[in-house]
């Protein structure tokens, strides 16, 4: 059986108003603009269907002030597939733009970082910093996925499938973690916020949203470890996600392209 997997991007919202200091921790990359994309990936391969965060759903984009929304289903059904088919849902971490729709893969497993869940629910929530970019909604959603036994703790570094891993690196959250895929193009790494946009490995600083600085800066080295290639860390949030590769499917150009 190959290992290899099919990789892509699903851009389903747009912040064209972030300016570049918003994007780099001490606000030093000046007042250029600097668009933020929000994604979704979507896997295909010996694991069979595998998406990797569930994204927001348009009312939430729209509540805040996001750009050229797009569904979940009309990605899927580009790629000739549905929710109903995807049996593995990776969660990087629960931040609203990450994890706002867990219902929309009702036959899904779950797979989370022990420390994300424990994160979201311990004492650093006391601090309005660190709980700005969570949804109580999100967290009480992941907490019934456990008492409904779809959702996995993991505890670092495991295998989901093969050529496909998951890697705890924290940083932006105290349970971020990556994914290491193997492609066509050699092994890619699906960085998400751990490298916002590529800007920020290429400098060696930090999205602003920061659990832990020198967790984030060590994050930067472990994705380019996973790597084969610079061109395969792949950013969470940089427009060149989908707007540097090629469209997935006919009619999908600037909102969904394959990676692999």
């Amino acid at each position: 059986m190959s290992d290899l997997w099919e990789v892509f991007a699903f851009r389903y919202a747009l912040d064209r108003s972030r300016r570049a200091l918003q994007c780099f921790l001490g606000g030093s990359g000046g007042d250029g603009a600097m668009p933020v994309a929000y994604h979704i990936f979507i896997l295909r391969g010996p694991g069979g269907v595998v998406v990797m965060d569930t994204g927001a759903d348009r009312e939430r984009c729209a509540r805040y002030a996001k750009a050229d929304i797009r569904g979940i289903d009309e990605a899927l059904s580009a790629l000739g597939t549905s929710a109903a088919e995807v049996g593995t849902v990776i969660q990087t971490h629960l931040h609203w733009d990450h994890a706002g729709q867990p219902g929309a893969f009702p036959a899904a497993r779950f797979h989370i970082q022990q420390r994300e869940l424990a994160y979201v629910n311990g004492p650093a929530m006391q601090h309005a910093v660190l709980r700005a970019g969570y949804e109580p909604a999100d967290i009480a959603a992941a907490t019934a996925l456990l008492h409904a036994g779809r959702l996995v703790l993991h505890a670092g570094e495991v295998s989901l499938a093969p050529g496909l891993t998951l890697h705890h690196v924290g940083g932006h959250t105290d349970g971020l973690q990556i994914a290491r895929v193997r492609t066509r193009r050699g092994w890619m790494c699906l960085a998400t916020d751990a490298v916002a946009h590529r800007a920020n490995l290429e400098r060696r600083v930090p999205f602003p949203v920061l659990f832990h600085v020198g967790d984030a800066l060590d994050a930067f080295d472990r994705a380019s470890t996973l790597a084969d290639a610079p061109e395969l860390v792949i950013p969470g949030h940089d427009p060149w996600v989908v707007d540097g590769h090629a469209p997935a499917a006919p009619g999908s150009e600037g909102w969904l392209a394959r990676l692999d």
